[in-house]
């Protein structure tokens, strides 16, 4: 039993952060467990976003957890709080208005955000994104209004935020990025095949170009291509893949890489920190690099085992159940534990 003054301090709240939270809980019933999220809402399904938007479910429905449900077993959460930096030194997170919060032990699940591409930054402005829930209250209500859509990039998310736009009946034009879907990249036969899968809905596809310019006029858009196509839309959105939400663990001493690295048992190199979920880049043994896993379900397997980790076990990371997403037809791989080409 650990010290009854410990504080297991969490940041993020999403399937990783969560089930990290609940093992602790579950092993330890004295602790102080704090989740710390930037989002302004508990515990929900990013997948059923764009169900949401098209209000083929309710808010009720998009949930996992409720705040009620946070009191029961004891876990405070603190929504709505960017964490700003970390001293592993002193042990201190400091927050918006330099707001300070001690740990004892720390796990960093703090997800990803919309990737935006450099020659697109001075376009960010009129970049509108499908990543949170924060971004589709912004946005739910005007897509119903609206008619016509610009999608630059694709991946996971953008295909089906394509789908929902041609069940509402919207016009829309797409234009794949191969490099939309890091850490992979689209050949060219797999763009051909995604193209091809993408066919049978009505949509203008643009493949193997790039936007020039976005130019907004009175209120909608006219974008241009590098190859001479012009489109006029009413809303311009990017899915081009997701970064790591990991801006505050800069500068801090712990070892970062394009996320926070971290050992086959998810620790980092600083004693009693561990980290898990997408912003984590987890050391592989056998082929002697770091790799990058995606998916609900790898999130909750790893936070599950950093908690375990964090509590004095030795469990090693290892692959679950699903291991590659259906892109439109091309297997894309949910992390590089295991090869997948035996999978059936």
């Amino acid at each position: 039993m650990m010290p009854f003054n410990d504080h297991y301090v969490i940041i993020g709240n999403g399937p990783a952060g969560n089930h990290a939270a609940i093992i602790l809980r579950e092993k330890d019933k004295e602790a102080k467990i704090t989740i710390i999220s930037d989002e302004c809402v508990p515990y929900y399904y990013k997948p059923k976003l764009t169900d949401f938007i098209a209000d083929e479910i309710a808010k009720e429905d998009l949930m996992v957890s409720f705040l009620d449900s946070y009191k029961a077993k004891d876990i405070r959460i603190r929504l709505g709080q960017e964490v700003e930096r970390i001293d592993p030194e002193s042990k201190t997170l400091f927050l918006q208005h330099m707001e300070k919060v001690n740990y004892s032990k720390l796990i960093i699940a703090s997800g990803s955000r919309a990737r935006l591409l450099p020659p697109m930054s001075c376009y960010a402005n009129h970049l509108k994104f499908v990543t949170s829930y924060t971004d589709v209250i912004e946005v739910k209500e005007e897509i119903k209004k609206l008619k016509s859509f610009f999608i630059f990039g694709g991946d996971l998310v953008g295909f089906k935020f394509l789908r929902m736009l041609n069940s509402m009946d919207k016009t829309v034009t797409i234009l794949i990025c191969p490099n939309a879907f890091w850490p992979y990249n689209l050949t060219d036969d797999m763009l051909a095949q995604i193209t091809e899968s993408l066919s049978k809905f009505n949509a203008d596809i643009i493949v193997k170009d790039d936007i020039s310019t976005i130019d907004e006029q009175n209120g909608s858009y006219r974008v241009k291509t590098q190859k001479g196509i012009e489109k006029n839309v009413d809303m311009v959105f990017s899915f081009n893949g997701l970064n790591p939400n990991i801006e505050f663990a800069k500068g801090s001493g712990i070892d970062i890489d394009h996320g926070i690295l971290v050992n086959e048992y998810l620790k980092t190199n600083i004693d009693g920190i561990y980290a898990c979920g997408s912003c984590a880049q987890i050391y592989h043994p056998n082929i002697r690099s770091y790799t990058t896993s995606i998916g609900w379900p790898n999130a909750v397997v790893q936070g599950e085992v950093a908690a375990f980790n964090l509590l004095g076990d030795h469990k090693i990371m290892e692959s679950v159940g699903r291991k590659y997403f259906d892109l439109e037809g091309v297997k894309i791989k949910t992390t590089w534990w295991e090869d997948i080409d035996d999978e059936s």
